[in-house]
């Protein structure tokens, strides 16, 4: 199996592709853990480039709730921010530097951090409206916290996840409207061993949660992949 056979099933197979392609990753991963988290995290890159947001929501509601979250995962966003109109803006930005790395995680604690791209230090302040909480460790950025526990999905699918709140008020996460981090919740859930599927969702209103972005963490960050 390769990423490259991933494109012509999904021709071939319309909605059943992804979920065909997950049952053989999840199968390689028995025998070839490391090959298929490569497959795994190559497949979502292709579906980013795409644009296939109904092949990553099947992914997702496929999906396992995560177990094993902890210390430093890599990131990449999943094609492109769609449904809030700063997206117009920040998405020719990530073409420049995507600037999100990734995320750590404190299982214990139940605590977590975003990493991102020295770069943020200086762009950062201004999407933010002068929000300083970024701090310069081991050559990245970590800022915009968050608590995270096991809970249901807010939208369709609504499986079991692992969800991530920036609303915690001691953390003090932006929320203003070029980045309202305050406003959104992150869920996760885990596709094949060691590579995760995450969307991002804002609370536009009381009544309103609005997919906004797609994301994927792998571990460990500098495995032999």
């Amino acid at each position: 199996m390769s990423a490259e056979l991933t494109t012509a099933d999904q021709r071939r197979g319309g909605e059943r592709a992804p979920l065909a392609m997950l049952s053989e990753l999840r199968a390689l991963a028995a025998d070839h853990p490391h090959r298929a988290r490569v497959e795994t995290w190559n497949y979502l890159r292709q579906l980013g480039s795409r644009q296939d947001r109904e092949a990553l929501r099947l992914l997702f509601g496929e999906g396992d709730e995560p177990e094993g979250l902890d210390g430093k995962l890599e990131g990449q966003i999943v094609g492109k921010l769609f449904g809030i109109p700063e997206a117009a803006l920040a998405n020719p930005l990530m073409k420049i530097d995507p600037t999100w790395r990734g995320k750590s995680f404190d299982a214990r604690a139940g605590t977590g951090l975003n990493r991102l791209s020295p770069i943020a230090a200086v762009v950062m302040p201004i999407i933010t409206a002068g929000h300083l909480g970024l701090r310069y460790v081991d050559g990245e950025m970590e800022g915009f916290h968050f608590d995270h526990a096991p809970d249901i999905g807010l939208i369709e699918p609504r499986v079991r996840v692992r969800a991530l709140d920036y609303g915690v008020p001691q953390y003090n996460n932006p929320a203003v409207r070029t980045f309202p981090i305050r406003r959104t919740r992150d869920e996760i859930v885990e596709l094949t061993p060691g590579v995760y599927l995450g969307r991002a969702l804002l609370f536009a209103s009381d009544e309103e949660v609005r997919l906004i972005a797609y994301f994927a963490l792998r571990q460990p960050v500098g495995s032999p992949l």
